[in-house]
């Protein structure tokens, strides 16, 4: 029998607007003839497999159902039914005008009456009063309202019932998408539905992942519903997330007679009075993360404490004048760290001296290799973005909001609102591949490729958080990965090492030196299920 192994097996999960969506579900009731009740009574049959899996309600059970007047009404309709069959109390709220319910909602509508589901339509404050009478006595919540396409606030009495909702006690299964998220982006309509579990089919939407609407989602269902495998390629999407398998399926092997030279020379440039720890951090990410060979740049007068700090890393005084900060003169002896290794990470604790900007601007003329480049050297690089030009290697930007705001000219708000137009607009301006930090970090290709990373925690809000991602970014392009597949997997991983340091010390006390402790355990435990000997 044919035995395939998990990178065989496994496919990165594409990510969709909800216009992306849309044309994927039109396009497989037009050219491939399925029904759009088909679609809706299979979703219908899997948010059930996953309320039964996750609640086993029985006949001591209530069930309340709210639906709005479109599709996403529909499915709420047709899980209202399939619950009542399982002998299950079910009450269903119409946020909605009878009149108003048209097309496979109306269907299901329809034999919801025939069956003599209990049916109620909020109209008024009235209305409303009795939904949470009715939800005092409830064990579970089916939001089935809006969808991913809502556009506009919601007000009113859909207001007046999300919020009832969100006061009670009860859990809630949110349909495709709690009501009142965006799909698009993730903000909060006015007024949202916090979801304890979230079915959606076919493929997460981004509103899904980016903050605040990954926080509403609670666990995240996707569930298929008959779509053709085909579909998301078969309308451009570019954008994708990766689960825990994926990532370790995108690691590659080490051979067993390799040696340090064959797993690459990472160029560290980094450091200044009073932020040796920034320096640190970065060669040891890189180092940790599989590089053969670390070589820390450093201002010589910092360059003994360095050497007693690090055993593993290798340092090379950079001439400073003593003043502790990268010097013009030290040009030389930067190109000379550079001249044998793969790639060179620069920025983190340098500084703000003037200095330090002509030696980064002198640099991108002359030399090839990839780039990693953070912290303050893209503070430095934000005076003048057309140096990226210059480098004719590839160029990993690794700003957090503050840093971008710098390179862009917006404020954070507006970055924070729109990490990913923000993202993927600079990236195909500079030609660099953008990794934006976040609570959702997306890393973004000039090309339109785009990633979600959902790893990680709030524990990783700390100091020197950063540096480690840009060591284990430039430990990944020395090994030979691709500068995106390594800002990729290295914001994956970054993330995975600060979970499971999470679990160790808790979020509250985290510090960078943690996700560095557990940068190795997290690279065993995918490399254990890339080979099959997962014991976690």
């Amino acid at each position: 029998m044919l035995r395939l192994s998990l990178k065989d097996r496994v496919r990165r999960v594409l990510v969709v607007t909800p216009s992306e969506m849309r044309t994927i579900d039109q396009r497989a009731i037009e050219q491939f003839g399925i029904p759009g009740i088909v679609l809706m009574e299979n979703a219908a049959l899997k948010v059930v497999e996953v309320i039964e899996k996750v609640y086993r309600l029985s006949e001591r059970d209530k069930v309340v159902v709210l639906a709005g007047m479109g599709n996403n009404g529909g499915d709420g309709l047709a899980v209202a039914r399939h619950v009542f069959l399982r002998g299950i109390k079910v009450e269903v709220f119409l946020l909605a005008r009878e009149e108003a319910i048209s097309g496979d909602a109306r269907t299901n509508l329809n034999i919801a009456r025939k069956l003599e589901v209990p049916l109620y339509f909020v109209q008024d404050e009235r209305d409303v009063s009795n939904l949470g009478e009715s939800l005092k006595g409830a064990t579970l919540v089916v939001d089935a309202i809006f969808g991913t396409g809502l556009s506009r606030p919601v007000e009113g009495v859909f207001a007046q019932a999300i919020q009832l909702v969100n006061d009670m006690p009860v859990p809630v299964v949110a349909v495709d998408i709690p009501s009142g998220i965006n799909g698009e982006d993730g903000h909060v309509m006015g007024i949202a539905i916090k979801a304890s579990h979230t079915v959606t089919f076919g493929y997460p939407k981004r509103g899904h992942l980016l903050y605040p609407g990954r926080k509403y989602t609670g666990k995240l269902h996707v569930v298929p519903i008959s779509l053709p495998l085909d579909s998301a390629q078969a309308v451009g999407v570019h954008a994708f997330t990766l689960d825990m398998g994926e990532a370790a399926a995108m690691l590659r092997e080490r051979p067993v007679e390799g040696h340090k030279g064959a797993f690459g020379k990472v160029a560290v440039v980094a450091g200044s009075t009073g932020m040796t720890g920034a320096a640190s951090l970065a060669a040891m990410a890189a180092l940790r993360s599989g590089a053969g060979l670390v070589t820390l740049g450093i201002p010589a007068s910092l360059n003994e404490i360095l050497e007693n700090k690090l055993t593993e890393v290798m340092t090379r005084p950079l001439r400073d004048h003593g003043t502790g900060c990268l010097q013009e003169e030290a040009l030389d002896d930067v190109l000379d760290l550079v001249k044998d290794a793969d790639v060179l990470a620069i920025g983190p604790g340098l500084g703000k001296s003037s200095s330090v900007f002509e030696v980064l601007r002198n640099i991108l003329g002359r030399i090839d290799i990839s780039i990693v480049l953070d912290a303050d050297g893209l503070n430095h690089i934000s005076r003048d973005i057309s140096l990226l030009s210059k480098h004719t290697g590839p160029v990993v930007l690794t700003p957090h909001p503050g840093e971008m705001a710098r390179l862009t000219g917006l404020s954070v708000a507006q970055i924070v609102g729109s990490p990913v137009e923000t993202a993927q607009k600079f990236s195909q301006e500079t030609g660099a591949v953008v990794l934006l930090k976040g609570a959702t970090t997306v890393v973004c290709h000039p090309d339109g490729r785009l990633y979600f990373n959902t790893t990680g925690n709030s524990g990783m809000a700390t100091a020197g958080s950063g540096d480690v991602l840009t060591g284990i970014i430039a430990g990944f392009i020395a090994q030979g990965y691709g500068p995106f597949e390594a800002a990729v997997l290295g914001a994956f991983v970054h993330g995975y090492a600060g979970d499971l340091a999470a679990d160790a010390y808790g979020q509250a006390g985290m510090v960078a030196g943690d996700i560095l402790e557990a940068l190795p355990l997290a690279l065993k435990e995918m490399y254990n299920l890339r080979t099959g000997d997962c014991k976690r």
